[in-house]
């Protein structure tokens, strides 16, 4: 089971290793509230919005200290559309902004509570 959960991993992680470019992004979205979701090899993070908890988002931009389970968080982005010939955890996502609370940033140890992409 362990090799399986590595090999969806793996294939996840190739195709988010496509430059950023390679997807067609589609649809704005702004001020999401969300919570971060790692996967069992606890590097692959999901951002899953509050409003509709059916839909993934994988971010190339995560900021490392923001990959914690459980962490709530708000942003804006672009969502781009899986290309036909691959499969991923989720919708791609571009994101202009992230951050989280005061209440997050303490609980979870984190020094910097906003991001902003260019």
């Amino acid at each position: 089971m362990k090799k399986i959960i590595s090999a969806l991993c793996i294939v996840t992680l190739c195709a988010i290793s496509f430059a950023q470019g390679d997807f067609e992004w589609d649809k704005k979205i702004e001020n999401v509230n969300a919570k971060i979701e790692l996967m069992a090899d606890g590097e692959t993070a999901l951002i899953i919005p509050d409003a509709d908890p059916n839909i993934r988002y994988v971010a190339q931009q995560l900021p490392a200290e923001f990959k914690k389970n459980g962490l709530r968080i708000k942003f804006s982005g672009m969502e781009g559309k899986i290309p036909p010939h691959v499969r991923m955890m989720g919708k791609p996502l571009k994101l202009f902004w992230i951050s989280i609370t005061k209440k997050e940033k303490r609980k979870n140890k984190i020094k910097k509570a906003k991001y902003v992409f260019e």
